[in-house]
C-alpha cells in the first residue's frame, strides 16, 4: 500500500530570494504526489507575494498570527500537514527532483519508520558547490553512507551519538508514528538531534537513504552559521550529550554512555575552530574555543 503524498511544510522567517528557489525545487518534483505550504513567521508576513507568484497555485500561504520562534514554527509545520508524511523543508534549501518519489517509496517499504532521511550536498549562497568539513566527516559516520540503513534501538542511538549525521531538512516524518513528540524550544541548534534521538528512544526506527536528495545552503545569514560563530551550537551539543549519558545510564546502555561522555566529534570541531581562530589572529574566538574544550572535558 502506498505511503501517500508528502506535505512540504516550509518554515519561513527571512530570505525571499532563497524561498523562491526552494519553491521552484518543490514544483520540479518528478512525483506529483505532494502538497506544499509556507508557514510565515516573519514580522511583516512578507512572503505572501512570493508564495502566490512562485507557487503557481500549488503552494498554500499560512502566516502565523504572531511570531512563534524557530522551534514552534517547525512544530506548526508538522501540525498543519493533513498528510501522514511531512517534510519540514528549510526555506533556503533545495530538493532534488526525485526526493518525493524515492522518499515515498522508502516510506512504503518501511511502514513502521518514524522518519526517512537522505544524503545532502552543501551549496553556497550562490548555489554553487561548497565544502563543509563537519558535514564531510559526519556523512562518513552515517550507516546509510553507501546503502539504505535502518537505525533502531541501542545501536541506532549509539550511531547517532557519534555525530549528528542526519540532515535536519531532509527528514520526512510519519505523523502516525511520531505521535506527540515535537521540536523543543529549549534548543536552537540541536533541536533536530534531540528529536531524532527521542524518536529512537521511543522505540521508533529511522530509515536512511544513500541518495543525495537535498541541497543544504550554507551562507553567512543561515541560523547554523550564526550559532556556530557564537559557539551556541557547541554548548548545546555538550548539554545534550550530558543528558543522553544520563538517559543511557538508566537503561544500562554502557556503550552509549561512553560515546556520550567522550563526545569526540564535538571536541574535534571546537579544536578545529580554535586553531583556525589562532591562524586568523582571532584571539577571542580561539580563547572561547579553549574554554569550550575544558567545559566539554568535564
Amino acid at each position: 500500500m502506498s505511503a501517500g503524498p508528502i506535505t512540504f511544510a516550509i518554515p519561513y522567517y527571512s530570505g525571499l530570494a532563497y524561498l523562491e528557489k526552494t519553491i521552484e525545487s518543490v514544483l520540479a518534483q518528478t512525483d506529483s504526489e505532494w502538497i506544499a505550504v509556507v508557514c510565515d513567521d516573519s514580522p511583516t508576513a512578507e512572503a505572501r507575494d512570493t508564495v502566490e507568484r512562485a507557487g503557481r497555485g500549488r503552494v498554500r500561504y499560512a502566516p502565523n498570527e504572531r511570531n512563534l520562534g524557530m522551534a514552534a514554527n517547525f512544530n506548526r509545520c508538522i501540525d498543519i500537514a493533513d498528510t501522514d508524511l511531512v517534510t519540514v523543508l528549510h526555506a533556503d534549501d533545495l530538493l532534488a527532483p526525485a526526493y518525493t518519489e524515492l522518499v515515498r517509496n522508502a516510506a512504503t517499504r518501511h511502514p513502521d519508520a518514524a522518519a526517512i532521511y537522505c544524503g545532502i550536498d552543501v551549496i553556497g549562497a550562490d548555489g554553487g558547490p561548497a565544502f563543509s568539513l563537519p558535514h564531510a566527516v559526519k556523512r562518513r559516520l552515517d550507516p546509510a553512507f553507501r546503502h539504505e540503513a535502518v537505525l533502531d534501538g541501542e545501536p541506532g542511538v549509539r550511531a547517532l551519538l557519534r555525530g549528528n549525521f542526519i540532515p535536519a531538512a531532509s527528514l520526512c516524518f510519519r505523523k502516525s508514528v511520531l505521535g506527540t513528540r515535537r521540536f523543543v524550544a529549549r534548543y536552537k541548534f540541536v533541536l533536530d538531534w534531540d528529536l531524532t534521538l527521542g524518536m529512537l528512544l521511543d522505540g521508533h526506527p529511522l530509515v536512511g537513504l544513500p541518495a543525495h536528495l537535498l541541497q543544504n545552503r550554507a551562507h553567512a545569514e543561515a541560523t547554523t552559521e550564526k550559532l556556530t560563530r557564537s559557539h551556541t551550537r557547541f554548548t548545546e551539543e555538550i548539554e545534550l550529550y550530558r543528558d543522553m549519558a544520563d538517559i543511557a545510564r538508566t537503561r544500562g546502555w554502557d556503550r552509549c554512555v561512553a560515546v556520550a561522555e567522550h563526545r569526540y566529534l564535538t571536541k574535534l570541531h571546537v579544536l578545529y575552530r580554535a586553531l583556525r581562530g589562532l591562524a586568523r589572529f582571532d584571539l577571542a574566538d580561539a580563547k572561547h574555543g579553549w574554554q569550550l574544550l575544558r567545559m566539554g572535558s568535564r
